[in-house]
Formats: structure tokens, sequence, C-alpha cells
């Protein structure tokens, strides 16, 4: 189970610090468009230019020894014009290895050898990590351009075997990388038994591990070699920073987060550039995948790394994302308190700044807000909420359902946090008395962490359930999963609610018609079910949510449905029944606050030895007054502050009540569509 990395002390309030991605193609124009770069950036008080080598449209491929010093030229002569009206300069090189083909191919004069796939596609434009050729040719191009003095070289998220299309996941599958593998293996092995081996059914294949470290030393090689090159050519002390993408794809490579961020830190500096949204938004889901990458990240990330989130708009145009959801990400990115923003919403195609004004207008409208989060969030703050276990190796250990696929190893983190966040209940990837347990991760720990769960709170989906009951578990969960139901097998339909006093009326009828996979419940002596599963014909096909306390002392709540985060239609009776289970798991108290009234409120619950902090977005369409359910009453005042975006911050009523021991508050005012309401108070003693 990852363990968070040591925080830093808290530090001094921190200034926004705006660093914008822009690319100056090589041509008649590089001056000019320095110069009016540089106009832009005094005009809306951005600190730094991260300058692009060859991105997105003006990328050609794989540089040829022409093209790089094309680019080398045009990046030189901006660099010295944006340096002398006072701004700091970066730069990120667009491609590593590249992240697609897009018709390219590798360049004649470089002497490269291609990425290939587990099914022996060969993607022409791309190159294999195992390339000696290749590790030259990047290293000698960092080398080179670090001569000319940036303050951050950062690495592109290409730097991955996985997402280089046309081949189908990913590449890495070379001749070269299985010569290496079979020096480990100490004998001859084809393509196609190694892709047999490493994804074959059941119990993981003892080639699936040595694989994932061929795959991990090989990249490991590279990021050294590039650091050593930056170290050796840098005139000033310069920082690598990385680019990554998820660790759902990243956990099929081996990576290992540690081992590279060491690997790229000179002189005790490195930079991370956590990957925190998609390119495509899904209204009702998107902040809840924002939080959880944001705190999954933080167990890796070096206490006294540079932190600097993409803000993007992808396809980069102000028309592919709002405004008022790049405010919300900034927001979001300087709670979780990282250093400065990576401003990526400028287009690609090689135009002036001045011919897209409306976004220096967006950056100065949010400053304000920016600002006041600045000064009371920092990378001291720790998330608290129901954990969520997950171990970034999951994938060296999950038993593949039909071993033909890579995706078969993809483990999701995010599963039960989907759910519980947009159910109003915070979360977090450092330990908790309650954890949540969905999908296959179930199959990443040891007896001994799997015991540890068990004797705490713990809420289990159908596929987690399924899993422990047949590692032998299945009288700790006071459930027998008699069988996992695919949607065509039965004709489950609805979920009637059996218990009172949980905040659900009795009777109440859940839909559970959309979900895929249902497992076949048989609670055990003492459990105690919540819900059944009903047919049309209101037959019971089994149990629907049970709880249970076992002999451990632990207090386990399973679920019918595999990945109910997927297909199962949200309600506030829903949330009702959700909130019910985590009181159920923590013994009647949860640690966290809870919020209520209105659709997809989702919380992040922050907390140090002297205060409390509580995030509240509102990710549905609909403004709402969220109610907070404090878990106990705050001794002294509670400040309550609108977020409204692109608007100053407003301090606003909040009204509370005690209710028990605990007390509850609601806002006097709407929070508006990606809005957030912070509530502020002192810990107490």
């Amino acid at each position: 189970m990852s363990a968070a990395a040591k925080r830093p002390a808290a530090r001094p309030a921190k200034p926004v610090r705006y660093h914008l991605r822009f690319q100056i193609i090589p041509g008649p124009h590089v001056a000019r468009d320095a110069r009016i770069l540089a106009a832009f950036c005094r005009q809306h008080a951005v600190e730094e230019v991260v300058l692009f080598v060859a991105a997105e449209e003006w990328n050609p491929g794989l540089l040829t020894r022409a093209q790089e010093d094309q680019w080398f030229d045009a990046i030189a002569k901006a660099k010295r014009i944006l340096e002398a009206a006072g701004l700091s300069i970066s730069l990120n090189i667009w491609a590593t290895v590249l992240h697609f083909a897009g018709g390219k191919k590798l360049p004649g004069d470089r002497g490269l050898k291609p990425m290939v796939s587990a099914t022996g596609q060969v993607n022409p434009g791309v190159a294999s990590f195992a390339d000696p050729a290749w590790v030259r040719y990047i290293t000698e191009q960092y080398g080179r351009f670090a001569r000319l003095g940036f303050r951050v070289l950062w690495i592109e998220d290409d730097f991955r075997y996985h997402n280089h299309r046309p081949l189908v996941w990913g590449g890495g599958f070379e001749p070269g990388m299985i010569r290496r593998f079979e020096q480990k293996l100490g004998r001859r092995a084809s393509r196609e038994l190694l892709v047999r081996n490493i994804l074959r059914p059941g119990d993981p294949h003892p080639w699936r591990g040595l694989w994932l470290a061929t795959w991990r030393e090989a990249q490991l090689e590279a990021a050294r070699a590039i650091a050593a090159a930056v170290a050796e050519n840098s005139p000033c002390p310069a920082t690598l920073g990385l680019m990554s993408t998820g660790p759902i794809e990243h956990s099929p490579e081996g990576r290992d987060w540690g081992q590279l961020l060491d690997a790229m830190t000179l002189d005790g500096r490195v930079a991370h550039r956590p990957h925190f949204r998609g390119y495509r938004v899904t209204p009702g889901r998107e902040i809840a995948r924002n939080i959880m990458m944001f705190d999954v990240q933080r167990s890796f990330q070096p206490a006294r790394a540079e932190l600097a989130p993409e803000i993007e708009n992808y396809p980069f145009t102000r028309w592919s994302h709002s405004d008022t959801r790049t405010f919300a990400e900034m927001v979001m990115s300087l709670q979780f308190g990282c250093d400065a923003l990576l401003l990526d919403i400028f287009p690609f195609a090689g135009n002036p700044a001045n011919r897209e004004e409306a976004i220096g207008d967006m950056l100065d409208g949010c400053r304000p807000a920016l600002h006041w989060v600045a000064q009371r969030f920092d990378r001291h703050l720790e998330t608290v909420g129901v954990s969520l276990p997950y171990r970034f190796d999951s994938a060296q250990h999950v038993h593949t359902p039909h071993g033909k696929s890579m995706l078969e190893l993809h483990v999701s983190p995010f599963q039960a946090g989907e759910l519980l966040l947009r159910m109003g209940v915070p979360i977090t990837y450092a330990d908790a008395p309650v954890r949540a347990m969905f999908g296959p991760i179930a199959w990443a720990f040891d007896d001994d962490e799997i015991r540890r769960l068990l004797s705490g709170g713990l809420l289990l989906d159908a596929a987690s359930a399924e899993i422990l009951c047949r590692r032998g578990y299945g009288r700790l969960l006071g459930v027998d999963v008699v069988e996992i139901l695919d949607r065509e097998q039965s004709d489950y339909a609805v979920e009637e609610f059996l218990a009172g006093g949980l905040g659900v009326p009795v009777g109440h009828f859940f839909n559970v018609n959309l979900t895929t996979h249902m497992a076949l419940l048989k609670p055990q002596r003492g459990a105690k079910a919540w819900s059944r599963i009903l047919n049309a014909e209101r037959r019971t096909i089994g149990a629907g949510m049970v709880a249970f306390r076992n002999s451990l002392g632990g207090r386990v709540v399973t679920y019918a449905v595999a990945d109910p985060s997927d297909r199962v239609p949200y309600n506030d009776q829903r949330q009702a029944q959700w909130q019910a289970a985590v009181r159920f798991a923590a013994g009647g108290r949860f640690a966290a606050p809870m919020v209520t009234s209105g659709a997809h409120l989702m919380p992040i619950y922050f907390a140090d030895e002297r205060r409390r902090l509580l995030a509240i977005y509102n990710e549905s369409d609909d403004a709402s007054r969220p109610v907070i359910h404090l878990p106990a009453a705050p001794a002294g005042p509670v400040e309550a502050t609108l977020l409204a975006p692109l608007k100053a911050p407003r301090p606003i009523r909040l009204s509370l009540r005690p209710s028990g021991r605990a007390a509850v508050a609601q806002s006097a005012a709407e929070l508006p569509h990606l809005g957030c309401l912070v509530l502020a108070w002192q810990a107490t003693s």
C-alpha cells in the first residue's frame, strides 16, 4: 500500500505563478512573435515562458539534423528577446520517442529503430527505448538545447511505452527490448511466447515481473542519460521536469515513480507536471477524477519537487474548454499546493499572442481568486476521507481475465473514489480507518495487507468481494459471492432497500438495470442485508448491499454491483445509502465532513495540526446551497468563502447548528456550476 511522501513544512504565502507554454516557429517572424509574446506576458503578469520545440502541428516527427538546427536557432533568438523583457525561460522538447506517427517516418539521418507492439505491428515514426541510437539522439538533443541556459527542461509525456497510435495499446516489444529480457531470463524467448506468458490468466507468470523490470530499467537508463547531458552542458543550475500521464497506464509499464524522479534529479532539483484532467470533459465526473489524480500522485512526489500542473484546452482553442472550467482547475491546482500553473491554452499553430486577447482577460479575471487560494493552501495540508488503497505495481499482480490484451493489466485507482466523491464523501490516498476497494485492485495486496484492511472499515464492490472470496476471506466479508452475473445471463432490474433508520425509505427502489455485471450475494450468519436485487417480476436474485461486523473487529459493506461508479444512476436516496455505508464502516462517526443537498457536490477535506479546510465543488449545471455534515462542532468560528468562476472571492454567511456531538452547516449563498465553496476553521486541541 503506497505511503504518502513526507510533506514539507508549511511555507510562507506564495504568489500565483503563471508559466505560459507557447510555440514560436522558425521563420521570418521569430523576433516579431517574441516581442508580442513579451508584451502579452508583461500585461497579464506572466512570469515565465516555456518554449516548445516542434510541437503539435509543427512537428515533422523526430528531427533530422537540419530540422534541429532550424529550431535551435529560432529558440535561441526568441529566448534572448524574452529574457531581455525580464521573463524566465524554460523549454519543452515536444518529442522524445514521439507521441504518435500520424504519417511521419523516423528521420533518415539518425539510424533509429521503430517501436513494435505486442502483436508485432511496427510504428514507422516512433522510436524504441531499447535502441542505443535513440538514446544518443535524445541525450545529444537535450544537451545541445541545455547550452542555451534554461531554468527547467521538460521531458514530454510521450516518454512512455503506451499510447503511440496506430499501435494497439502501445509498444516496447522491439527485438532489442526482447534481447534485453533474454539476458535477464537466460534463454531465448519469442515475442509471441513472451506476450502469452505476461498476459496469462490466473496467477501472474514469473515472466511478467521480469518483463516489467526490463521496461523499467530501459526507461531509467534513458532518464539518467538525459539528466547527465543536461548537467554537463547547462551553463546555469538547470532542473529537469517530468510530464506524466496517469497511473492506470503507467502501472503496466513497470514504472517506479520514485526511481524515475530520482534519475532526473539534479543537485536536489526536479520538477513534476502532475497530469490531472482528460482532454474530453465528461459532465458530472470530471471534477472527481481531477481530485483523485492530484491526490494519488502526492504519494510519490519528492517533498521538494516543483509541482506545475498543466492547464490546457486541447485541441488548443478557447472553444474546446470553457473559461469556467479552466478557473476551477486552476483553483484546485493551488489547493493541492502546486507551485506554478503551466498554461497550455494558446493554439500551437504559430500565430502571435495578440490573436487571442480573450486569453489575457481570462487570466486577469482568475487572479484575485487564485491569489486568495495561494495564501491559504499549501502542500503541508493532508487530505482526509475514505482511503482508496492503491499500489503503483498493481499490474504485476492482477489476474487477467482473458490473456488477450495489455489493457487487461490496467487497474484503476479511481472507481471507488468516483462514486464516493459524487455522493458527497471526501477521499484520500493516505491510509485511514475507512477504506474503499473496487475492482481488480484486490489482487495487488498480500495476505497481511488484506487482513489489515478487513480489520477496519471497508467498502467493497462485487468485483473486489469476489476476488477476496476466491482468496479465502469470505467469512470476514460476511457474504458468499456465488457467481458474477453478466447482463445477458440474468434479468436483474431493481434494488429494493430493506433497512430502516439509514436515511432511505424502506421499500425504496433503485435502478440497477443498466449495470453490466452483478454478483449473486448470499449473506452469511450475522450479516445484515440492507437491500436486495429483484427482477421485473419481484423475484429475488440475491442480496444488494450487505453490512457485517467480522471477527477481526472490522466493519465491511459489500455491494452486489461490479464498479457501481459506472452504470448505477445517482440520486438523493443513493447518496443517503452510501453515506450510511460510510458511517457504518466508521463505527458510527466518520472523521470527515459529508455534503448533501445537491447533485455532484464534491468535497476535498484538508487538514494539518492547526487548520481544517473544506473545499466543495459543484459539478452540476444547477446551482445549489450545500448542506455540510460536520463530524464535530468546530471550537471557533467557521469562515465561508465563495469562489465563483472568474469572480473575486466573496465571504458568505453560513448557518451552523449542533446535531448531537456533530454539527450541520448550510450555505446562505448558491454555489454556481464549477464554483468552489471553502470553509475554514481552527482544529480543536
